[in-house]
């Protein structure tokens, strides 16, 4: 035993880093970990949005303001673009999930054999190249030798075929149902895992209760798919309002700008034009567009979606 023991000193006391130390040392790892994800979000996104919108506000002779927001303001194209990308939103959202869902109960609940065949060629579609694509339906809608025609001579109607790629009044809407068909097998394929997630004992227990057929479908597995719907609007609406390609290649935005939506018009008005600073306005446009029909959805969403107007759980 030392002497400094045998005169009663205290004993040496272990020193502890302070808590105001450790939280900082903490703080400054997880800042580490995702200084690269920052530094990758800053260059690739943050930066070409800021100048996007810088972009949008340069006017043509160098002065910085808001004249191209008003040049937007008075041009009936914009308009036109405009209302058709909340027309694409609004018809392929419903239904794509329409039938999407429609069929996802078919498969999953009627078809127990054959799932995977059934999946994979819903599949396909989305594979395939716009370019394709629209190849394959600009020669279907064709107003004289189309298969859609084929079929209106085959009845005597070929005299009144419309010309669907052709008119304004119905440009829009064929291009739709191409973007449809396309995709309509995405909303299967989730709708398929949403039904595959539901707890079979529930379903059990609420056929015991008496719900079945149609009511089994618009109180229970409907609204358990909920969390599924959202997630499908809110992409739903991002691919509807960034589509060019099928609608540059089958349209050009034509006839008489009819077609147009606002990614074309972009498009038409930057690189066709060579008006880049008017363009970069649409595109902030655009982006808020997308921000707001996002927002409201997801507040829409806050009680859920149900076909009963009731709310619905998020599955």
């Amino acid at each position: 035993m030392s002497a400094a023991v045998q005169a009663g000193a205290p004993p040496r006391r272990t020193v502890r880093p302070r808590r105001g130390a450790v939280l900082g040392a903490r703080r400054l790892e997880a800042a580490l970990y995702v200084l690269p994800a920052a530094v990758l979000f800053g260059v690739f996104i943050a930066e070409p949005i800021a100048a996007n919108l810088f972009s949008s506000m340069v006017e043509p002779h160098g002065r910085v303001g808001f004249a191209n927001y008003a040049v937007a303001l008075a041009d009936p194209v914009f308009a036109t673009a405009i209302r058709n990308s909340l027309l694409w939103v609004a018809v392929s959202l419903a239904c794509e999930i329409a039938i999407g869902f429609a069929l996802a109960l078919l498969i999953e609940l009627y078809l127990p054999r054959g799932r995977a065949v059934f999946r994979t060629l819903l599949f396909l579609p989305m594979v395939i190249t716009p370019s394709v694509i629209a190849l394959v339906f600009n020669t279907f809608y064709a107003s004289d030798y189309g298969l859609l025609y084929g079929a209106f001579r085959a009845v005597g109607l070929a005299d009144m075929f419309p010309s669907l790629l052709g008119a304004p009044a119905t440009a829009s809407l064929a291009i739709i149902a191409v973007n449809v068909w396309q995709w309509s097998g995405f909303f299967v394929l989730m709708y398929c895992v949403g039904l595959a997630a539901i707890d079979r004992e529930l379903l059990d227990a609420a056929a015991i209760d008496g719900a079945r057929g149609w009511r089994r479908v618009r109180h229970i597995l409907w609204p358990l798919c909920g969390g599924t719907t959202i997630s499908l609007v809110v992409l739903g609406t991002i691919q509807a309002l960034q589509q060019f390609p099928l609608i540059y290649l089958m349209t050009e935005g034509g006839p008489a700008d009819s077609s147009q939506t606002l990614a074309t018009y972009i498009f038409q008005t930057g690189f066709v034009e060579g008006q880049m600073h008017y363009a970069s306005a649409i595109a902030v446009v655009l982006f808020l567009l997308a921000l707001a029909l996002v927002a409201i959805e997801y507040r829409l969403a806050g009680g859920g979606f149900s076909l009963s107007g009731k709310g619905a759980g998020r599955g």
